[in-house]
Order: C-alpha cells, then structure tokens, then sequence
C-alpha cells in the first residue's frame, strides 16, 4: 500500500525542481564569452533560485541576505575552480577547454547551494544565517 503524499512532501519535491532548473540554467551561462559577466549571471540565477525557493516556502525575501548565503558559500571557491573558470579566457582553443570544467563547476555550487536554501527553509523556516551557525 502506497503512502499518500503529503504537503511537506509536494513542496520538497518543487524545492527539487526549481532547484535542478536553475543548476542547468547557470551551467547553460558557461557559454558567454565576456570575462565576469557568466559569473555574474551564473549569481543572478542563483539569487532566482533563492527568491523562488523563499516564496515557495512563504518565506520573506531579502536580496542582502540571499546575496550573502549565496557569496558565503561560493567563497569558499577553490584554487582549482578559479583556474578552470579562467582557463576559458586564455585562447580561443582554450574556451572550448575550460567550458566544460566551468560548466560542471557552476552546476555544482548551484546545486549544493540550492540545496542547502532548501533545507535551511525547511527546518529553520528563514534565509538569514547568524554569525555563529554553521550552515
């Protein structure tokens, strides 16, 4: 016998999807060719991703604090991540190089990102962060 689903349930499996949507969506932002500006739209997806998330759970939306959570824990970007991501800069055959990497790497924090908003909104029911919590 099946168990019915129940609201909590619905909502985590939206959270999922828009979640998913909007990792393809900043892997996709890989192919723009001007320095900085696929990373800034790489962000822009992830602040949608957020303020979607928020409203699905009925959470108010602060741009600063999603803006924080998200550069927190892109921060933490490793030595690697930055050479991949600058590898596509180099030469027109390197573009094609670093693309791919980039592309993964961006699928990957949004996706960790996303997940994370998600269960941050599901157990704690805000956004903000405080200084002292290990997210």
């Amino acid at each position: 016998m099946t168990t019915p689903l129940t609201r909590a349930a619905l909502r985590r499996l939206h959270g999922q999807d828009l979640v998913i949507h909007h990792t393809a969506m900043a892997a996709g932002t890989m192919v723009i060719p001007v320095p900085l500006l696929d990373a800034a739209a790489e962000l822009a997806i992830q602040i949608r991703m957020a303020k979607k998330l928020c409203m699905l759970y009925g959470v108010d939306f602060n741009k600063e604090h999603a803006r924080a959570v998200i550069t927190g824990i892109v921060g933490g970007i490793s030595l690697g991540a930055i050479s991949a991501a600058g590898l596509r800069y180099l030469s027109f055959a390197s573009n094609f190089a670093g693309t791919l990497p980039s592309a993964s790497l961006a699928a990957v924090y949004t996706y960790t990102i996303g997940t994370m908003l998600l269960d941050r909104l599901e157990q704690h029911g805000k956004l903000e962060i405080p200084s002292d919590a290990n997210f």
